[in-house]
């Protein structure tokens, strides 16, 4: 008897073999699959906030300062809760470094007008000095040596002197010094006193005019903004209207003074920023209204973008934002505290060290490793066709 070869379709017990593949609908979902990915991606980079966090860490990170050329920005970050280095990172969050060396308590980064070095104060909660770290080597050079509270420094436009303030038997007043550490000038005398009931301790370096003829900095009862000429025995004038909580002064590359003004009420409080004009006869104009978030600020050279820090994640983290009609409306919907998780923007893929091209949103990766997932049951069902139809 002559054997005759199993139909296909008997095999497997009888079984039907598997219907040949349709290309042409898999093609369509795989189509549509990748029309609800753009789509969806979309959605979330135009829901997706103006702002954005460029720092992602559990530890503390403060005070921003924007590199001359706006490429960098340096900060302070706090890995053990207590003391605190100084990090250096691109304007996008990537590409984080380490300049402070040792073990040390750096805060208060003010870069030179070179870029090349950032001056710091450092030491201890009542013995601090200026000190200054080259950028690229890390190496660290004692400025003052005044035995006792300096903070808070900041270079004239020339790179050739530093403002700071010094703290000093219940007095604090603004100092000059040159870059060499020689000349030391008092540039105020008692700005604020204990005797007076004042806050001895800086909040914020003064700001040097574009040409670094004048200063600016807060009043000792941090109310009013002043102005004055660089140089001792000048007389201040105030450029903030009375009434108003003034702080955190700094000129900008076309000779603008920014400064903030806080409000607090029973129920809410909000920050206004503010630009004045060269001539402070001049009145000022609004950069920013009912700021949802507490200074300082810190504006880039071009003044379009503006960083700050804020807890929103639970911890102090450094966050960016384009000053446009979107970046400010941003800025005045951060209406849920601070420490709300709600309130805070998902971190950019950008701040994590990767990205997707526009338009892709946050949703992005979730979406792809479904349609990984889905491919891969397709492989299956192929395996399975293919030995369903082995010879």
């Amino acid at each position: 008897m002559r054997l005759r070869r199993a139909d296909p379709a008997q095999r497997a017990g009888g079984l039907p073999a598997a219907p040949p593949l349709d290309v042409t609908a898999l093609a369509r979902m795989v189509l549509a699959v990748v029309a609800v990915l753009l789509v969806v991606g979309g959605a979330d980079a135009a829901a997706a906030s103006p702002i954005r966090q460029l720092t992602d860490s559990a530890s503390e990170s403060l005070r921003p300062a924007w590199s001359p050329d706006g490429t960098k920005i340096a900060f302070q970050r706090s890995d053990n809760g207590d003391a605190f280095q100084i990090y250096v990172m691109d304007a996008n969050g990537r590409n984080v470094r380490r300049v402070s060396d040792g073990n040390v308590d750096d805060r208060h980064p003010s870069w030179s007008p070179d870029g090349k070095t950032i001056a710091v104060d450092s030491g201890t909660s009542t013995l601090r000095e200026i000190w200054l770290i080259d950028v690229a080597s890390a190496h660290r050079t004692q400025l003052t040596r005044i035995g006792a509270n300096a903070s808070f420094p900041s270079w004239s436009p020339d790179g050739t002197r530093l403002a700071f303030y010094e703290y000093r038997d219940g007095a604090a007043d603004l100092w000059t010094i040159g870059r060499d550490g020689k000349d030391p000038l008092q540039i105020t005398r008692d700005l604020a006193t204990e005797q007076a009931q004042q806050c001895t301790f800086a909040c914020h370096s003064a700001a040097w005019s574009p040409h670094g003829g004048r200063v600016a900095y807060t009043s000792g009862d941090q109310t009013r903004v002043l102005v004055m000429p660089a140089s001792p025995g000048s007389a201040a004038t105030a450029v903030s209207p009375k009434g108003e909580n003034a702080h955190f002064p700094a000129y900008l590359a076309d000779g603008r003074l920014v400064y903030v003004s806080e409000h607090v009420t029973l129920d809410t409080s909000w920050t206004d920023i503010w630009a004045l004009p060269p001539g402070s006869d001049t009145a000022r104009t609004e950069v920013a209204a009912k700021v949802q978030a507490q200074g300082p600020f810190e504006i880039s050279p071009d003044g379009r973008q503006l960083l700050f820090a804020s807890p929103r994640n639970g911890s102090f983290e450094i966050y960016g934002v384009t000053l446009d009609a979107a970046g400010k409306a941003a800025l005045a919907a951060l209406t849920a505290p601070a420490s709300s998780v709600a309130a805070q923007p998902a971190p950019s893929p950008q701040a994590r060290g990767w990205s997707l091209p526009a338009p892709f949103g946050p949703s992005t990766p979730y979406l792809l490793g479904l349609v990984a997932v889905g491919l891969v049951g397709l492989g299956v069902e192929l395996l399975v066709r293919a030995r369903r139809t082995r010879p």
